[in-house]
């Protein structure tokens, strides 16, 4: 159970991540669509490799113009479904969204502090003792049995 646990903190965090990068691309040109398509190309493209790696077809395509970061929401986004299912199936789907959203309310004070959305947010004690209730409710709900 402590992989389903950190895997699910960790796709709190991830799909928090994705999104700002994702806002990162629209800020280099893409359109909201345009950073859509390719977080899907890449998850895509994560899924055929694998299915190739196991003997099946695969769909590949190139990206021409994308830079090499464009590719880092696609992984998150991977990875959040897969942590999920994982945790859905290990530990139920109560404890998984708990520690899920655990995850994206700390990274997502950690995004706010360094401004990395646009937006530069202090820790304020009222945010801190929000997330620390939060944390703490996880802790209950992900150790009931």
């Amino acid at each position: 159970m402590p992989n389903a646990i950190g895997l699910s903190l960790l796709a709190g965090m991830a799909l928090v991540l994705q999104n700002a990068v994702m806002v990162a691309m629209t800020g280099r040109g893409l359109s909201l669509t345009g950073a859509l398509l390719c977080n899907s190309l890449v998850g895509l493209l994560i899924l055929s490799a694998v299915e190739l790696c196991r003997g099946e077809s695969g769909l590949f395509q190139q990206w021409g113009r994308a830079e090499l970061w464009f590719v880092v929401p696609g992984v998150l986004g991977t990875f959040f479904v897969f942590a999920s299912l994982f945790g859905y199936r290990t530990q139920g789907s109560a404890a998984t969204i708990v520690l899920i959203i655990t995850g994206q309310i700390v990274a997502g004070l950690l995004l706010d502090r360094l401004g990395w959305a646009g937006i530069v947010r202090e820790l304020s004690v009222q945010r801190l003792l929000g997330t620390a209730l939060v944390i703490g409710g996880a802790v209950l709900v992900a150790r009931a049995p």
